[in-house]
């Protein structure tokens, strides 16, 4: 069920950021700018629904967290994890993606078990 829903939530982004879409028709690395609107419109699309990953629906206020409290947190072999951090709340939501902008996970940690 959880992988059905991170496909889901990959189509969403994918179809919905012009940004995941590579020069010359292939998939490719996307900036880190991009990653972060990325996962921008994925924090908007927890308020709307539960993916499944253990957080329910996030609170509305999330999508109105400011530009400067979204940042790469980590960048590693073949993908970017990036926080956004919502001051009203105290919390601060990791979304994992692969450098070519599809979202593997997210979570309040920032740990993902298995990455380097």
């Amino acid at each position: 069920m959880m992988k059905k829903i991170i496909l889901l939530l990959s189509f969403l982004v994918m179809t919905h950021s012009q940004s995941v879409i590579a020069h010359g028709g292939g998939h490719g690395p996307i900036s880190e700018t991009r990653a972060i609107d990325v996962a921008t419109f994925t924090v908007n699309q927890f308020v709307h629904f539960d993916a499944g990953l253990g957080f329910g629906k996030l609170n509305k206020n999330w999508n109105n967290i400011s530009t400067d409290e979204k940042r790469i947190h980590r960048k590693g072999d073949g993908y970017y994890i990036v926080s956004a951090t919502n001051k009203k709340e105290g919390k601060t939501l990791y979304v994992l993606m692969s450098i070519g902008g599809e979202i593997y996970d997210a979570n309040f940690s920032g740990k993902f078990p298995g990455l380097k």
